[in-house]
């Protein structure tokens, strides 16, 4: 199921601490956290921004099932996402908080999103697992031997070079 967001709108809500619309690549930024998260789901994201610089689809900024639109002038993101909308795409869900929009897709039968929903759904877990100093794959806790490196490399394809013996 594709996810429609209202990009700026989803910056402005605040649910990003450290992403605000006064930053000048606070597009970069909300793109780049929005790539992570689209990891986690199957569907495809696609984030329609206001006035971009030519405008149109991005192909630089998009890509890992993330696809980006800036509207060009003098048309709004606004515009583009309810023509997004009345293509009746199934299984379209909408991100936005916008009152106007979420009213237009209930129209269209439009699955709607706060931003406070999406980033529950898709965001971050809320605990963080931090490893602990006695966690057996710390560095200092770690021992192989010489054979079971010969071993791995034995079975990636690989071969250890072997050193040659100094004669005294």
């Amino acid at each position: 199921m594709p996810i429609l967001i209202d990009g700026h709108n989803l910056i402005g809500s605040g649910i990003f601490p450290d992403i605000n619309l006064a930053q000048e690549d606070d597009e970069l930024q909300l793109i780049a956290r929005l790539k992570v998260w689209r990891s986690r789901y199957r569907g495809k994201f696609i984030i329609i921004f206001d006035r971009g610089i030519p405008g149109g689809k991005d192909v630089k900024l998009g890509g890992a099932g993330v696809e980006v639109i800036f509207a060009t002038s003098p048309t709004q993101a606004d515009d583009l996402i309810r023509r997004r909308m009345q293509r009746k795409t199934q299984g379209l869900i909408l991100v936005s908080n916008d009152a106007a929009l979420r009213r237009e897709a209930q129209i269209y039968n439009v699955e709607c999103w706060g931003t406070a929903d999406f980033a529950a759904k898709l965001g971050p877990p809320t605990a963080a697992v931090t490893p602990t100093e006695s966690d057996p794959g710390d560095a200092d806790h770690v021992q192989i031997s010489t054979d079971e490196v010969d071993e791995w490399l034995e079975l990636f394809g690989k071969r250890r070079k072997k050193k040659k013996k100094k004669r005294d």
